[in-house]
């Protein structure tokens, strides 16, 4: 009887593993073969789930017809700088706000980085468009990266990181002389890794699919980042879907891109880190 029941648990298990990843598949299923349908064959009845003839006009009309790498490049600037700038920025203030350190006003200074997590962006959106208008810095990439360049929650992930790296390591480079620039270069940051890169990925892909803030400090179409341009895409009246699915299929690339290379060193760094077990 108990065997039956692991047995019928397993299987209740890898149904339900495999619905989600039904539920995941589908919509980028259709997101990918909608791109190579024609318009009219899109809103079809019934629905086709696969093109009658494989059409990439669409992607055509989108690199001829429209600015789209000029898109490409902006997101790929901002989205790059703010996510290695924000992974640096944490695992630098992290680094000074852990355990490893003591001085006054350590603790206070640590709540007050958590305690900007718990305010929404709508609340200090228009504080922060008047400093980016004061700063002379509205529709161009600094009015986008600015507000990206530390994040609450990085020093709080690093912070607790570096907190259970041995202090003996750290102890030894100070007798063997190195400055803590060093340490923190050599040691902290290699073993901080895996956490550095799992970061980086939220980041990146935050930062990529960002549009409330951009839409609010951009103006210029040459500025637009790949999610203002899609939106951009979607007429009043009538949209071109295949042409959107289109460009929601590439802008899917670097994140596909960025999360591979990144599950890889994920796996590198665990092994070289000394952290393990």
């Amino acid at each position: 009887m108990e065997r039956l029941t692991g047995v019928l648990l397993r299987v209740l298990r890898y149904a339900l593993i495999l619905a989600l990843g039904i539920a995941v598949l589908v919509p980028l299923l259709w997101m990918v073969s909608s791109s190579f349908m024609r318009h009219t064959e899109f809103f079809a009845v019934p629905i086709h789930w696969l093109p009658h003839q494989a059409n990439a006009e669409a992607y055509g009309r989108l690199v001829l017809e429209q600015p789209f790498a000029r898109y490409y490049m902006n997101s790929i600037v901002i989205s790059v700088v703010v996510s290695l700038s924000s992974v640096f920025f944490a695992t630098l203030t992290g680094f000074a706000l852990s355990s490893k350190y003591s001085f006054a006003g350590k603790n206070a200074v640590f709540v007050f980085i958590l305690g900007t997590m718990l305010l929404p962006f709508e609340l200090i959106m228009i504080p922060l468009y008047i400093m980016m208008r004061a700063l002379g810095l509205l529709n161009t990439y600094g009015a986008v990266i600015i507000p990206g360049l530390l994040g609450a929650f990085g020093v709080f992930l690093l912070r607790q990181t570096i907190n259970e790296i041995p202090g003996d390591l750290l102890d030894a480079g100070r007798i063997d002389g190195a400055h803590e620039l060093i340490l923190f270069a050599r040691i902290v940051m290699p073993l901080a890794m895996p956490v550095m890169a799992a970061l980086l990925i939220f980041t990146f892909v935050g930062s990529w699919n960002s549009y409330f803030w951009p839409l609010v400090v951009i103006n210029s179409e040459r500025l637009r980042t790949l999610t203002l341009a899609v939106a951009y895409m979607q007429g009043y009246y009538s949209t071109d879907y295949p042409l959107v699915m289109a460009a929601a299929v590439l802008s899917s690339l670097p994140i596909m891109l960025v999360f591979a290379f990144s599950q890889r060193f994920f796996i590198q760094s665990m092994t070289l880190s000394g952290l393990k077990g």
